[in-house]
């Protein structure tokens, strides 16, 4: 018997030649079973995939936007986690890591969320003790001082961050007096008492009716668990909240410097737009081209060509109320002008020019590709519904949402390109040495 070997290069990739790529097809978004608890609550469930496991989320009207404290309802939901008038911050934490879950309770500028992952098994012994924290926290003194001291160390360690602060700087251009433009500062926090997460707490979590989101390995039982725990709270019929009125800042340039720092964080943007907004779904596609993802033209100049940055993006960032869109860097203090500079020059080129059918395609497949993969875990898609619920979507927004990528043309892009990203009026914020 004869063999005959073959040098090992030829079973090698050829890696200079990139693989054939293929058109995805759209998909229909799956829509989630909606059930209604005695007390009124809504549950939107998704249950999919093998693993007996489960993630629970309960968003409830009180993020930052419904106080006039900044650093309010994120401390609010910190201390809803030290204490109950039935279990100490101890008999909590001991009962949630004996059933192996992990959990946590946060505020955003919208809302404020609890939240829980575990086993399936576990679902019922642990909906009683979350039940409990939504209406029966205490906020005991020795919890909120230690809290307190925590959450302004913590702060003041951020704000010696540049990249954190030129993003709260940039916010605080852009919003002003608006809710959306605060940030808490460690003197804001040394300001909240004891009394004002009480009020905040009695006014938001104890009144609001939330909404819950369920994904994972969900059967009836779970939801009849929850209608005899969180289903028999009582909630009131929250008033509509006036929407506050924005006026957008534009052109605003702010430098502050931080002489031992040895790289400057660079945020450059404007007013951008709701989900609702019909130029949201082709502007994600104009915000993919400029810096929305690893072959976008800004890393491709920025980082590939001129070797600034280890990365630079754009992003959207809608929220419920108004949106805003941001390039975001950090590069060496000598080349802060030229990368500005830069960022400009391809947003003017996108005003100006057609994107090509090629560069477009790829634009496209990578969205594409992004959200056909997030529909394949039961926790993403009910991440999508609870942005649909929350923010008041069409039943069909995900779906509109692919054909509006799929037929974006080259014309459309420009036309985008000139109505959002004129950078003759950008909020220009640099932090650093």
């Amino acid at each position: 018997m004869s063999f005959v070997f073959y040098p090992y290069s030829i079973f090698m990739l050829d890696r200079h030649i990139a693989p054939s790529a293929f058109p995805i097809e759209k998909i229909k978004f799956p829509s989630p079973l909606i059930s209604v608890l005695d007390n009124g609550i809504k549950v939107y469930s998704v249950s999919l995939g093998e693993q007996p496991v489960f993630k629970f989320e309960l968003s409830i009207p009180a993020g930052g936007i419904e106080s006039d404290l900044a650093g309010l309802a994120s401390m609010t939901a910190q201390l809803m986690k030290r204490g109950t008038h039935r279990n100490d911050a101890l008999s909590i934490h001991t009962h949630f890591d004996f059933h192996g879950a992990f959990w946590d309770i946060q505020a955003t500028l919208d809302q404020a969320t609890c939240t829980v992952f575990g086993l399936i098994k576990h679902f019922e012994a642990l909906m009683p003790m979350m039940t409990e924290m939504i209406k029966e926290c205490n906020f005991p003194t020795s919890e909120y001082e230690k809290e307190l001291a925590i959450e302004i160390q913590k702060n003041k360690l951020n704000w010696e961050k540049t990249a954190y602060t030129a993003s709260q700087l940039f916010r605080k251009s852009l919003f002003d007096q608006h809710p959306y433009g605060r940030s808490a500062t460690p003197t804001s926090l040394e300001n909240i008492s004891r009394d004002a997460i009480i009020e905040f707490y009695s006014k938001t979590w104890s009144q609001n009716s939330p909404t819950i989101f369920l994904s994972g390995k969900i059967s009836n039982k779970e939801i009849e668990i929850l209608n005899k725990t969180i289903g028999q709270l009582s909630f009131q019929e929250r008033a509509n909240t006036p929407l506050k009125s924005i006026q957008f800042a534009k052109n605003i340039q702010l430098l502050e410097r931080k002489p031992e720092a040895l790289q400057s964080s660079i945020r450059l943007g404007k007013a951008g737009i709701t989900r609702g907004n019909p130029d949201y779904f082709k502007f994600s596609v104009l915000n993919t081209v400029l810096g929305g993802f690893f072959g976008s033209r800004l890393q491709k100049n920025i980082r590939e060509e001129k070797g600034f940055t280890y990365g630079i993006s754009s992003s959207l960032v809608p929220m419920q109320q108004a949106g805003y869109w941001v390039v975001s860097t950090d590069v060496k203090n000598e080349n802060v002008s030229e990368t500005i500079q830069e960022v400009k020059k391809e947003m003017t080129s996108l005003c100006e020019d057609l994107v090509s059918e090629e560069e477009l395609s790829l634009v496209k497949n990578y969205l594409m590709g992004t959200f056909t993969g997030e529909l394949t875990q039961a926790f993403d898609i009910a991440e999508k519904i609870k942005i649909m619920e929350l923010e008041n979507l069409n039943a069909d927004f995900y779906d509109q949402f692919q054909d509006q990528i799929m037929q974006c043309t080259p014309n459309e892009i420009r036309d985008l390109a000139n109505k959002y990203l004129d950078p003759s009026d950008l909020i220009e914020v640099v932090v650093g040495g």
